[in-house]
């Protein structure tokens, strides 16, 4: 039984640039009379104790020793293992995926790449219609729990007629090809972190003794491979005064934050990615979100991307002893867009129910799987109306009740999906007729409290989105009149874009990315700051670099693969060597699912656990 109820996809992101996320998809293939049901390393009566050290030769392509474990497990030339390898479109991933087949040919196993599209390939693996594949995650909150959770083995067993867990689709059932010792070590060391979510010292060493733990078993076990952690790059011209997010991405920077002004013109000039919805509980990709970053605003906010958590639309808060309780007092005097009136707490209510409540709701894994929001639901599973656990204590005052302990609250309600829109302005959940259709809300009538407001959104390729400064907000004033996107899918195009100067801030596609031409000169709270160029019009361009809070990985269907090829995978998988050639730098090795910023002792402590120092 899967610990969460409920599971939104989009939390595995399709990443732009260096690092497009992708699945990839496998068969098994074996010969008869080769033991590959169980996992010998670790007998069902023996304990697992952990892990000194990453033990799949880190820094090497160790050929030798993928073809060492496969011949002891019982393949050979005459009983090869077939692997079947999907993904979804990427170039990158493609070259890295053609370099493992390679390597594994020479360890008995024969491995074909085939693409998908993105929706194709994640309901495929929820499904667990598949044996191997890469995806990614990036942080909900910056906690290891958020990332951990993925190899919880009771929260990675997918039901494909019901609701599905938030896992890494690993099916690290009992019936499992593996340690039956392992999967206990890990539950057990999942649950230490689930159990003590006090805030007092010892409660956190325990978290943290665990996580380190847990990324053992996770070597041991070889369920998923941690390949690369992103990271994220900008570059602006002169002309544009930009003080870059931090490591929890773009996608949670408001521009009035961000953009400290521009000369010779008024307006930022930016490229987007399509989308498809700008209503906070259906924003289904990066593209979306950042418009609906600008647009709404939530109750907290991750002060321009870092991991700083500042109150937004509250002033106050309270929190009960168990963490269960959480009431929040708004800001008075905050003003919607349009003739929309002042943020009341009823606007506030209204707007957390239509995200569990709503049908249009995409994004109900935040309430219902993250939070787990006090909720009623009926025989279907669908939720009650009126049930969700949030009520109005005063004007300006509300409650959030949660079913457990959960001390990572207010980070959460920092995404978007909780921002506050009118009372009443869409009739999609009980009690509401709605000022206008869904349809209008999400796609031509937005309407919002943030720092800039909807203007026009020509959707589709060649289209184009604005949205003018909002003269009424309530915090730090744009220091620019709007913002205009131009919508672009193909990345040449994009880059062509930006060298024309049509754009002041973009992104360069790794096919384009020369690394020679970085110069960085400084570092400021951890991120990177210098040039990047000439650029082929002869210009050269500011630059900013930093690590974003994500993991990329191969990871596979426990049901179906047997050990020995899950660690011949991890033997050729050489994490430098594919960062430098295949994404040019623009990420870091990865040897722990934990990114380096959230992994307890931050990165010194990473690196000098994988390496056993």
């Amino acid at each position: 039984m899967a610990r969460n109820s409920d599971y939104n996809r989009r939390r595995f992101l399709k990443a732009t640039g260096a690092a497009a996320l992708t699945t990839s998809i496998a068969g098994c293939g074996g010969g008869e009379g080769t033991d590959t049901e169980t996992d010998t390393s670790t007998t069902e009566t023996e304990e697992f104790e952990g892990h000194d050290s990453y033990p799949y030769s880190p820094g090497e392509t160790d050929v030798a020793s993928a073809k060492q474990v496969m011949e002891e497990a019982g393949y050979g030339p005459d009983n090869v293992y077939e692997l079947d390898w999907l993904q979804y479109t990427s170039p990158a991933w493609k070259e890295m995926a053609n370099t493992i087949r390679s390597r594994l040919e020479s360890a008995h196993i024969e491995m074909s790449i085939a693409e998908a599209d993105f929706g194709g390939l994640l309901e495929k693996t929820e499904k667990g219609d598949m044996d191997a594949y890469t995806l990614g995650w990036i942080a909900d909150y910056p906690a290891p729990q958020n990332f951990l959770q993925l190899i919880d083995p009771e929260n990675t067993v997918y039901d494909a007629e019901g609701s599905t867990p938030n896992g890494a689709r690993l099916f690290w059932s009992e019936d499992a090809k593996g340690s039956p010792a392992v999967r206990k070590f890990m539950t057990e060391q999942f649950d230490r972190i689930q159990n003590n979510p006090e805030q007092s010292d010892e409660a956190q060493a325990t978290r943290d003794d665990a996580t380190a733990k847990m990324e053992e078993g996770l070597w041991e076990s070889a369920a998923l491979i941690p390949v690369y952690h992103q990271v994220s790059q900008s570059f602006w011209y002169d002309r544009l005064d930009y003080n870059p997010p931090g490591g929890m991405g773009g996608s949670r920077a408001k521009e009035n934050i961000s953009v400290g002004g521009l000369e010779g013109k008024d307006r930022l000039d930016k490229i987007s990615a399509t989308f498809s919805a700008l209503d906070p509980i259906a924003s289904g990709n990066t593209a979306s979100g950042r418009k609906i970053m600008n647009m709404f605003d939530a109750p907290m906010n991750y002060h321009n991307g870092t991991t700083e958590v500042r109150n937004l639309l509250v002033e106050d808060y309270s929190i009960s002893d168990d963490l269960t309780e959480y009431e929040f007092t708004l800001k008075q005097g905050i003003q919607f867009h349009g003739d929309y009136g002042e943020v009341t707490a009823d606007d506030m209510v209204y707007s957390l129910r239509r995200l569990v409540e709503s049908p249009n709701s995409t994004n109900t894994y935040f309430p219902n799987s993250v939070l787990n929001i006090v909720r009623e639901t009926d025989d279907d599973g669908n939720v009650v109306p009126g049930s969700t656990g949030v009520e109005k204590t005063g004007e300006y005052s509300f409650k959030v009740s949660l079913e457990d302990t959960f001390p990572f609250a207010l980070s959460v309600l920092a995404y978007s999906a909780f921002s506050v829109v009118p009372e009443g302005i869409v009739g999609d959940i009980e009690g509401y007729d709605g000022d206008m259709s869904w349809e209008e809300f999400s796609t031509s009538n937005p309407v919002g409290s943030g720092p800039f407001e909807f203007a026009n959104w020509e959707s589709g390729n060649g289209g184009e989105f604005s949205a003018d400064a909002f003269a009424d907000y309530h915090g730090q004033a744009p220091a620019i009149d709007g913002i205009d996107a131009a919508i672009i899918t193909d990345t040449t195009a994009q880059y062509n874009y930006f060298l024309n100067e049509n754009a002041d801030l973009a992104a360069i596609p790794t096919s384009k990315y020369d690394p020679s031409k970085v110069s960085i000169d400084r570092t400021e709270d951890g991120i990177d700051r210098g040039t990047y160029g000439p650029l082929q019009n002869d210009k050269t361009v500011n630059m900013a670099q930093t690590p974003t809070i994500n993991s990329y990985y191969v990871a596979f269907n426990l049901e179906n693969v047997p050990k020995p090829v899950r660690e011949a995978m991890a033997y050729v998988i050489n994490r430098d060597q594919f960062v430098e050639s295949v994404f040019k730098g623009r990420g870091a090795s990865a040897y722990h699912l934990t990114p380096t910023q959230v992994y307890p002792g931050g990165a010194d402590a990473y690196q000098s656990h994988w390496q056993g120092e």
